[in-house]
Order: C-alpha cells, then sequence, then structure tokens
C-alpha cells in the first residue's frame, strides 16, 4: 500500500475551507483535476492567497531575497472609513480608537505563523492615493506558504466582524421589519 503524503491532507484542508467560504467558492469551480502531489500544493496554496483579498500583489526583490505581498480589499477601505467617522463623531484620536487597536491584534494573531524569516505591517499606501494596505514580507527562507491561505481569511473575515461591530456602534445597520408591525399584538385563537 502506498503512503499518503502530507500533501494530500492540506490539499484537502485547502479544499474545504474553500467550500466552506462564499466569497471564495465563486472563484474556484472545481478540484477534481489538480494532482495531488508537492508542485500542485505549493500551486494551489499560492493561488488561493493571491484571491482571497480583492487586490493582490506580490513584489520579489532579488538582491535582497524578500518577498512583498501588499493586501487591500474594499473590507478594509470600509473599515478606514468607518474608523474616521467613528473618531469624528466622538471626537476620539486615531491612536486611541479601540477599533483600529483590535485591527493591529487581529492581523499581529492572524500572523503567528509556524515559519520564520517573515514579517508584517499595516500601513498607508502612498502610491494608492492614502489607501490602507496590509503589508507581508517573507525571505527566501520563508517555509509557510501553506498557512497564508488560512491567515489572510482570518484577517479579512476579522474586518468583516470588525465593520459589523463599527456600523452596530455608528447605528449603520438598523433593522427593517419585512412587513409593518401593528400597536398591538393579536393573540391567536
Amino acid at each position: 500500500m502506498e503512503d499518503l503524503n502530507s500533501y494530500f491532507f492540506h490539499m484537502l484542508y485547502l479544499a474545504k475551507m474553500v467550500y466552506d467560504n462564499p466569497r471564495l467558492k465563486k472563484e474556484w469551480p472545481s478540484f477534481h483535476s489538480i494532482p495531488l502531489d508537492e508542485d500542485s500544493f505549493y500551486e494551489l496554496s499560492m493561488e488561493l492567497a493571491v484571491s482571497i483579498f480583492e487586490d493582490t500583489s506580490c513584489y520579489y526583490n532579488e538582491e535582497s531575497g524578500i518577498e512583498t505581498w501588499v493586501l487591500s480589499d474594499p473590507t478594509v477601505d470600509r473599515f478606514c472609513e468607518l474608523c474616521t467617522r467613528l473618531e469624528t463623531e466622538k471626537g476620539l484620536e486615531e491612536g486611541i480608537n479601540p477599533y483600529r487597536r483590535n485591527a493591529e491584534q487581529m492581523i499581529h494573531e492572524g500572523f503567528r505563523l509556524d515559519s520564520y524569516s517573515y514579517d508584517y505591517g499595516w500601513r498607508l499606501s502612498a502610491g494608492d492615493r492614502g489607501r490602507y494596505c496590509i503589508l507581508f514580507f517573507s525571505s527566501d527562507d520563508f517555509y509557510g506558504l501553506e498557512e497564508l491561505p488560512v491567515a489572510f481569511m482570518e484577517i479579512l473575515d476579522g474586518f468583516h466582524e470588525l465593520n459589523r461591530q463599527l456600523e452596530v456602534v455608528l447605528g449603520l445597520n438598523k433593522l427593517v421589519p419585512i412587513y409593518p408591525l401593528g400597536n398591538e399584538w393579536k393573540e391567536a385563537a
């Protein structure tokens, strides 16, 4: 009997992650034609990592051996808009805003990878009209490519949750009944 390679289980895990996430499910029509080998595993990990944020760019510097990922998304943009609105309404400074601190903590927790030779940041992008983006840096020694799709997804899901919380605090997501409620409740006969 042939031993199953660990890549087999990692690929099943990635396929399950895509299947469970409605945003990613639209992008990936099927996994049935992907061979279960090491090369396909790294290719799948890279393709999946690039597809999580709406705008992902990767740059490799041959001189330093550093790869830089620039991750931005409308969800992150919305978070920044909501934070600015909260700071204006409540008179908070950017450094005191608890939601900004929660975002930084969430990014920090998302990037607790088993690998080494990486770093990350949360910065304004000078070239993209002041848009906030997440930066991820890895050197040639980085061996955690398979961890990136999960880390990116957890971070983006965290921004969705922070946006939901901010909308509640700002009173932007009021529940609207489907049908008008009467002044009195009638009991069933």
